[in-house]
């Protein structure tokens, strides 16, 4: 996963106006992973960026909203 975050954050470096993050495989997520989308959210906030999280479960809907998060994403639920 933090992998693709890298990678989120590279396209919002070179300029990606939105990126779409796929959290379909993801059940939980740990501290690396909140670190990385407290980065990616700081950082596309900075260049006016959109991200969308496509297929983001209930459990960790709630995480991201606890941490205040959720406010920064997009959600897509497909």
């Amino acid at each position: 996963m933090t992998t693709m975050l890298q990678q989120a954050m590279e396209k919002v470096k070179n300029g990606d106006g939105e990126v779409l993050l796929d959290f379909a495989a993801l059940p939980r997520i740990d501290v690396a992973v909140v670190r990385a989308l407290q980065e990616l959210a700081a950082l596309a906030g900075e260049r006016s960026a959109t991200i969308v999280l496509r297929a983001v479960n209930a459990d960790v809907y709630r995480v991201l909203k606890q941490l205040k998060l959720a406010e920064r994403f997009s959600f897509l639920n497909c």
